[in-house]
């Protein structure tokens, strides 16, 4: 049951909702974050297999620990959470891209790769656009999706053989994301809905 001080917030999208607090915009885990976009550029000037290979594993990190940092510094916030994801669509994005010319990457593939971040971000920005109060969190479907585009992005460094293979996987846990990103859009709009109903009850 929901205390008195309990915000709506967290009564309608449950416990896991951080409070909202301000720890400031330039904290360690979004500046983390954030070193994914500049990451991702490096992608696209230079080709040096081991180089590529570090800026791979330096992405992988900061998506690792920037969420740890935050949660064990008490430096969670809206913007955080919507900062990681967004960096990691960057780095991805980025990624791929710079595949593209070299032909160790087709279209088709590409499109695999960033089907779940164009349909999760085009969803998000649409909900906002109609004034729909979403709060995006992160989902397992989505972690294990970004896990693999790494993998991918690894093989296409060194082992080009392996690409097909790591794209279906990219392709079969993008289609379970989108899925159960869209049963949560869904059942945050019916927790939004009973929120907004709930004074009309009360009174009757």
């Amino acid at each position: 049951m929901s205390g008195p001080g309990t915000s709506p917030q967290r009564r309608a999208h449950g416990a896991s909702v951080p409070e909202r607090h301000d720890p400031g915009f330039l904290t360690v885990s979004n500046l983390l974050s954030l070193s994914r976009i500049p990451l991702g550029v490096m992608f696209l000037v230079t080709n040096d297999a081991k180089a590529l290979a570090l800026i791979v594993l330096a992405g992988s990190l900061t998506d690792l620990f920037d969420g740890v940092i935050a949660r064990v510094s008490r430096t969670t916030s809206e913007v955080g959470i919507l900062l990681d994801p967004f960096c990691d669509k960057i780095f991805v994005l980025l990624g791929v891209v710079s595949f593209l010319p070299s032909g160790r990457l087709d279209w088709a593939g590409f499109v695999i790769l960033v089907l779940r971040d164009f349909f999760t971000g085009g969803s998000y920005l649409v909900s906002r656009l109609v004034g729909r109060d979403v709060h995006p969190r992160s989902r397992m479907g989505g972690k294990v999706t970004t896990f693999f585009q790494f993998l991918t992005l690894l093989a296409l460094i060194f082992r080009p053989g392996l690409v097909l293979l790591f794209i279906l996987a990219v392709g079969i846990t993008s289609v379970y994301a989108i899925i159960d990103y869209g049963v949560y859009l869904i059942k945050q709009e019916q927790l939004a809905q009973l929120e907004k109903e709930r004074p009309a009850r009360a009174r009757d």
